[in-house]
């Protein structure tokens, strides 16, 4: 089975070089590491490149007993998604658990706690997933939920051909990862939701451009006043089957006005 490769211990640079530092996982984190982390939220251009990091740091992390492949879910109006991953591997293993509606990450999500399969073999839970996993190959999963605002719930999701490969250090690990990662990633589910309401804004903002000068360009021609020129602008919209928008765009064209833009003084 071929995979993508995650990258090797030596390899962790810039922002992610405190998280090496994860021998005692019953200590609390230091401040230095959770401004590292802050930092990198900073540095990366989006949402998915944060986490797809986030999931490389995991999956180097608690790779003592075998390779493990990491992922993360996230859970918003009910639909789920990979949203990062540190291997490809990862993400078939997730949709699976999203088309049968069962598994260790749906579960985790479901009751707000950490579960661990030590063995698929002997586990008894979700039949269809189970049986679909171990002929990927994969023997132990462990799904940790990520706290995160109203709305919207996020897992970080591991898997490992090993038997029992998230017992002891590995699995506080994986739950004081998911606990530092939390707050992070709240900040950057906030970042990329204002930034999706500006991008709206901004579209929206052009479109009433363009319409407002179309409606003038309208009452030039016409000699009638804003409201009538709106009226016939939107009937000829709806005889055309053209969007409002796209429809002031053709007129303004005429002009050599191409993508008239919104300015803010």
């Amino acid at each position: 089975m071929q995979r993508c490769s995650v990258l090797s211990r030596g390899e962790i640079k810039g922002p992610f070089r405190g998280l090496g530092r994860l021998q005692d996982m019953h200590s609390e984190w230091t401040s230095t590491e959770v401004a590292e982390l802050q930092a990198l939220l900073l540095d990366t251009p989006d949402l998915k490149s944060f986490l797809s990091r986030l999931t490389q740091v995991a999956a180097q992390e608690m790779s003592h007993r075998g390779t493990v492949y990491c992922s993360v879910t996230v859970i918003r109006e009910r639909r789920g998604a990979t949203v990062a991953f540190s291997d490809g591997f990862a993400t078939g293993l997730d949709e699976l658990q999203y088309q049968s509606g069962e598994g260790p990450c749906v579960t985790a999500l479901r009751i707000g706690r950490v579960v661990e399969v030590e063995d698929l073999l002997h586990e008894g839970r979700w039949p269809v997933y189970r049986r679909a996993a171990m002929d990927a190959g994969v023997r132990a999963i462990l799904a940790v939920p990520i706290v995160l605002e109203a709305g919207a719930q996020a897992a970080l999701n591991c898997y490992a051909e090993e038997v029992g490969a998230f017992a002891g250090e590995v699995k506080a690990s994986a739950e004081a990862f998911a606990e530092l990662a939390s707050s992070s990633m709240r900040i950057a589910v906030r970042m990329e939701t204002e930034t999706e309401r500006s991008a709206d804004l901004a579209a929206a903002l052009e479109s009433r451009t363009a319409i407002n000068l179309a409606t003038g360009v309208i009452m030039a021609q016409s000699g009638c006043n804003q409201e009538e020129a709106v009226d016939i602008l939107r009937r000829a919209s709806i005889s055309r089957n053209v969007k409002l928008r796209d429809l002031a765009a053709q007129i303004l064209a005429r002009f050599g006005e191409v993508d008239p833009t919104t300015h803010f003084d």
